[in-house]
């Protein structure tokens, strides 16, 4: 007879980071309570890596780090710590320097998946306590119906939404057309 495994209610963040590096499944973490993520989609998985690449070649050799599914947000709200696994953030702080996760990012995408309250709500509100958040992207991984969604901080984060021509992530300086964002998923 095997003994059943107990698992914590509540563990530090010091046992969380530990065990994120030995686990083969990623969680998000809140304020002692570890949530296991769901896997990802084909289509979410090429989208996240398509956008990543895009931002990232832009902002090359710059002060900036352009991270993505692996790299952790940390942030504490109403005196909680919060872990999140930002599909794709940007961080500038070169203080910010953790190497398992920034504290400081400006901006952050999301691309929509399975649990798209957790993107448009939670996480949408989460970035605003971030005093260096600037920008917070939700994007629809169906190429079927194009959509960028950006709240600005500059803007008291409401949203503006760009289904086609060009979107301009101001925190960042990155200027990408709507088609060449969809391109690989439209070959899917």
């Amino acid at each position: 007879m095997s003994a059943a495994v107990r698992i914590p209610e509540f563990i530090t963040v010091e046992e969380y980071l530990e065990g994120e590096l030995l686990s083969d499944i990623r969680h998000e973490y809140y304020d002692g309570k570890v949530i296991k993520m769901a896997g990802s989609s084909d289509r979410h998985n090429v989208a996240v890596g398509h956008f990543y690449r895009k931002i990232a070649d832009r902002l090359d050799g710059g002060p900036c780090q352009t991270f993505f599914t692996d790299m952790k947000v940390r942030l504490k709200m109403r005196n909680a710590d919060l872990f999140y696994y930002p599909d794709v953030m940007v961080a500038c702080d070169p203080l910010d320097r953790n190497r398992f996760y920034r504290e400081k990012p400006k901006f952050w995408l999301e691309v929509l998946s399975g649990d798209e309250n957790k993107d448009r709500v939670e996480k949408y509100l989460a970035s605003q306590r971030i005093a260096s958040m600037e920008e917070f992207v939700i994007v629809s991984a169906d190429p079927e119906k194009p959509e960028v969604n950006i709240a600005r901080k500059a803007d008291d984060w409401e949203g503006e939404i760009v289904a086609t021509g060009e979107v301009t992530f101001r925190s960042i300086g990155v200027t990408v057309s709507v088609d060449e964002l969809y391109a690989k998923l439209v070959r899917m």
